[in-house]
């Protein structure tokens, strides 16, 4: 059967958004399908965790999902709003071990930038709404599919509540951790629930933060600030639930002086400068990415704790990677099906490992760093301590977390 679209990509929020852009110069027709209007301030991207206020949410992004972006031709729009990650301090609350990475140590002016999430999509959709290959369809809501012949059929509610059928070559799920998309395709998926929220908001230093993100491990979860503008620090605190509640609820007074204690007086006396809000955390590991004529990306098919603020970086490379592999067979083959099987499959097994090992790798941050198991205190701050004391293993950390391995040649400065 002739298809509407080639490509059908449900879910506008970062992952979504970013992997339309990177389909756009494929020579493929695009369809975007997004929850709310795309010609409205960017409030809540779907597939990000609701959040009771959203433009206390920032994205940490890495060196290299900085180079993708600048491949996308979407840097210049974001970089006014960055906010230059120069070096990262990692340690434990009342341990001696400490971990420091420095980006010129490895010849880059940043490990990474700070952006508001606001922003961020914002650049996306300014970007997407120029583009003739990519086609808007919000606000409307996915609510089914059905395999045809060649194609996938799927069903859109508008916001007016009528209903539409369309049909695409591929479908892929950028709509969240609780992905409709993957649940239509009968995809399962393990659930950790942590029992935590993330607490965000804005934080303003008695000390300049001179370009260092902090990342603090206590027993309750890590605190993180993270450099915003050259006089405040977005904060991500990670709690247990229910306290994480009460310090959104309480007064100014008392949760600055709780943040204080957990982060301590590296920075000096610490200031509340923005609203707080606050997201559950889980980490939700679909069963397959794939399935016949349809991909899962980004937190519908691997959604993780901020602990090491991977998630979306991952992501980026998610979309990238596949962008790259169909523009390859595409190149030899003008005619080629973009909901090709082995396309499909050889894109699942490259990505495995790295979606493996950052799963494990930010799963294990919060397991051993966040919790008051009797013995653990002394391995923890043995551990960062060690890691402080063996430069090799310390790059090899750094590197993997600017993505550095995807950066194109030539990208560096």
């Amino acid at each position: 059967m002739s298809a509407d679209h080639d490509i059908t990509v449900i879910g506008g929020g970062l992952a979504g958004a970013s992997l339309a852009c990177a389909l756009a110069d494929t020579g493929l027709s695009i369809a975007l399908v997004e929850a709310v209007r795309f010609d409205t301030p960017a409030d809540e991207p779907t597939d990000e965790p609701k959040v009771d206020n959203m433009r206390a949410r920032t994205t940490a992004i890495a060196w290299g999902t900085r180079a993708l972006f600048e491949q996308l031709g979407l840097w210049s729009a974001m970089s006014a709003d960055a906010a230059p990650i120069e070096r990262l301090h990692v340690s434990q609350q009342g341990a001696f071990g400490r971990v420091r990475v420095d980006a010129a140590d490895y010849d880059l002016p940043a490990l990474g930038y700070v952006l508001p999430n606001t922003a961020l999509i914002a650049a996306l959709r300014e970007r997407l709404a120029g583009l003739a290959g990519v086609e808007i369809i919000a606000p409307a809501r996915f609510e089914a599919l059905r395999q045809a012949d060649g194609a996938v059929e799927i069903d859109i509610a508008r916001d007016d509540g009528a209903m539409e059928t369309r049909s695409t070559r591929l479908v892929i799920g950028a709509d969240g951790a609780r992905s409709s998309v993957r649940q239509a395709l009968g995809i399962g998926a393990r659930v950790d629930d942590y029992a935590q929220r993330a607490l965000v908001t804005v934080i303003e230093p008695e000390r300049a933060h001179g370009g260092c993100a902090f990342e603090r491990f206590t027993p309750d979860g890590p605190v993180a600030l993270l450099p915003r503008t050259p006089t405040s620090c977005a904060a991500v605190w990670t709690l247990p639930s229910e306290t994480a509640e009460r310090r959104v609820a309480a007064d100014e007074a008392d949760f600055t002086a709780a943040l204080q204690a957990a982060f301590g007086q590296r920075l000096g006396r610490l200031a509340l400068a923005g609203p707080r809000g606050s997201y559950p955390l889980a980490r939700v590991l679909a069963d397959r990415a794939r399935a016949t004529r349809a991909l899962l990306i980004g937190n519908a098919g691997h959604a993780l704790h901020p602990a090491a603020a991977q998630g979306f970086n991952l992501a980026i490379r998610d979309a990238l990677v596949f962008a790259a592999m169909l523009r390859e067979r595409r190149a030899a083959d003008p005619d080629f099906d973009p909901g090709d099987a082995d396309l499909l499959a050889a894109w699942a097994e490259a990505r495995r490992p790295d979606q493996h090992r950052v799963a494990n790798f930010t799963d294990a941050i919060v397991r051993v760093f966040s919790n008051r198991v009797p013995g653990l205190g002394a391995a923890r701050a043995a551990g960062l301590f060690g890691l402080s004391l063996a430069p090799g293993l310390r790059d090899d950390m750094a590197r993997r977390s600017m993505g550095l391995a995807l950066v194109p040649a030539g990208a560096r400065p």
